[in-house]
């Protein structure tokens, strides 16, 4: 029985080892910083800008940094650290109405949701499943257009903007960020009783980020007055006002590791019920998005109730999420599993995430500023924004999983999954599959 689950977990773990790629040591915590630094500070200083002109961006370069870059750094590292994990128990149930443990002919479960049926007494089941994500989506927008306007210095220290002609100089920053997420989970559920199931799961992600950069001056100084007093090469007459950083990283490695306690208290009356505690410590790397440097704790409340091949359930429960710019929330799974032949069950879900701590919001550079043109032949005034991202006090997500469940034994059991959104908040894939496969013991 001890030797089962070793070779077992050789068996399901060593498929999901060659879906990583090897990466060199990174941080990947340091490609926007890195970004905003290179293109507002580096480039513009040693490009021959005259007089001091090349470090006129540095107030930008440093709001970049102070506020941009930890925003966009949680937004990837949240996504990543609060990955869904698939359910307690599947495959063969048992009924222990009756004192003595009965399989149950009925469906294989749900896949991203959980029934209030235990695993059992005794019973081991051991899973490794694999998600793969093109975090392509934010709030609507596609990520590789994220754009971001920056301010000259107010050199004239009277808080606006234009009264000198340089002051008019801005610079606009294309992103064209493309974020890929694979996380493999092995996780092992044992049943300590025929009421309470303890789980442990053990995730390796894997997160790529690549894209260029682009960055133009819209140079009022060229187009008033002749010559351009900010630019990236060339010189003031025939200035080069456009530039580009091209950039790929990538990390592999532990992300946050998931303990789940599960107990179920009724079940063969009206209701099945049972309660789960989730609890995700940080073992991810911060510097790499594999975690959030902080633990997550959840705790489920879980009904459901089968007729016949057909089991509805429902899961509420709260999040309280600990690390930076990352909300509390009302989490929800809600949806059925039916068994459609004797080995196939097909499994639907609702998931949903409702933020409940607008403080904990991400924006990025949102607003405008107004920019008093007042060189000769133009006194006019410009409303600048200053990103194109959408701006708003929550994340909320909600999805449609859907997926089959196929079982060739009472052991052995494989799914594949899809994710897909149902709204555009947060940062989203079109689709994100997943493939797993499950032993029981």
């Amino acid at each position: 029985m001890i030797k089962a689950p070793r070779h077992a977990f050789l068996f399901l773990s060593l498929p999901l080892l060659l879906l990583f790629p090897v990466s060199a040591p990174a941080q990947l915590d340091k490609t926007f910083s890195g970004i905003f630094t290179e293109i507002l500070d580096v480039r513009l200083q040693r490009s021959g800008s005259p007089g001091q002109h090349g470090t006129h961006f540095l107030e930008s370069a440093e709001r970049a940094n102070s506020e941009l870059v930890p925003a966009l750094n949680s937004l990837i590292a949240g996504n990543v650290s609060s990955y869904p994990l698939s359910s307690t128990s599947t495959g063969a149930l048992f009924d222990f109405s009756t004192g003595v443990p009965i399989p149950i002919a009925a469906s294989s479960g749900p896949i991203f949701a959980e029934t209030a049926k235990p695993l059992g007494k005794s019973k081991f089941l051991l899973e490794a499943n694999y998600t793969y994500a093109q975090l392509t989506q934010f709030r609507g927008l596609a990520t590789e257009d994220m754009a971001f306007t920056f301010t000259h210095r107010d050199v004239t220290n009277d808080g606006t903007l234009g009264q000198n002609p340089n002051e008019s100089d801005l610079l606009n920053l294309a992103l064209d960020l493309h974020a890929s997420v694979g996380i493999g989970v092995i996780f092992a559920t044992y049943g300590v009783t025929s009421d309470f199931d303890v789980s442990v799961a053990l995730p390796i992600v894997s997160v790529q980020l690549n894209g260029t950069a682009s960055a133009s001056i819209d140079s009022y100084t060229f187009g008033r007055l002749g010559h351009a007093n900010h630019l990236f090469g060339g010189d003031t007459l025939h200035p080069v006002l456009v530039t580009s950083v091209p950039y790929s990283h990538s990390a592999t490695g532990l992300g946050d590791v998931a303990l789940r306690l599960k107990y179920g208290f009724t079940r063969g009356g009206a209701l099945d019920a049972a309660a789960l505690a989730d609890v995700r410590f940080p073992t991810g790397k911060k510097a790499d998005f594999l975690g959030t440097g902080k633990a997550t704790f959840r705790i489920w409340g879980i009904l459901s109730r089968p007729f016949g091949d057909l089991t509805p359930h429902l899961n509420l429960g709260y999040a309280w999420r600990t690390g930076e710019l990352q909300s509390n929330a009302f989490e929800f799974r809600a949806g059925f599993d039916n068994k459609l032949y004797s080995s196939l069950t097909f499994a639907l879900d609702v998931l949903g995430q409702i933020n409940l701590d607008d403080s904990e919001a991400i924006h990025l550079a949102p607003g405008s500023v107004l920019v008093a043109d007042q060189a000769p032949g133009a006194d006019a005034a410009r409303v600048v924004r200053l990103s194109n991202v959408p701006d708003r006090s929550n994340d909320n997500i909600i999805s449609l999983s859907v997926g089959l469940r196929f079982a060739p034994s009472g052991t052995l059991n494989m799914f594949g999954n899809v994710f897909v959104p149902l709204n555009d908040g947060g940062l989203r894939a079109t689709v994100a599959p997943t493939i797993g496969m499950s032993l029981m013991f």
